[in-house]
């Protein structure tokens, strides 16, 4: 099986239009994107950092996805937030 060359220009996580690397980098409740072009090393593999997924989305009252009023959901992986103490 061939490799793929781990770069920012081979990987869905980069934003070719805004030239940056989707992955958002929370400080202090504000949101950062590295700024990277098609040929750089992943800066977040190259730096060590864990890259992990969560997705929010709004239900409706059927439970529905919905773009409108509704209920946040959110899925994260286990101890995102910290060890869970009970």
């Amino acid at each position: 099986m061939k490799e793929v060359k781990k770069i920012c220009g081979n990987c869905l996580l980069y934003d070719a239009e805004k030239k940056h690397c989707k992955v958002a980098v929370l400080i202090e409740g504000k949101t950062f994107h590295m700024p990277v072009s098609v040929e750089d090393k992943c800066h977040m593999e190259e730096l060590d950092i864990p890259i992990q997924q969560v997705r929010w989305w709004v239900e409706d009252e059927k439970g529905e996805k919905t773009s409108g009023k509704g209920t946040v959901k959110i899925e994260y992986p286990e101890n995102f937030f910290g060890e869970e103490k009970y």
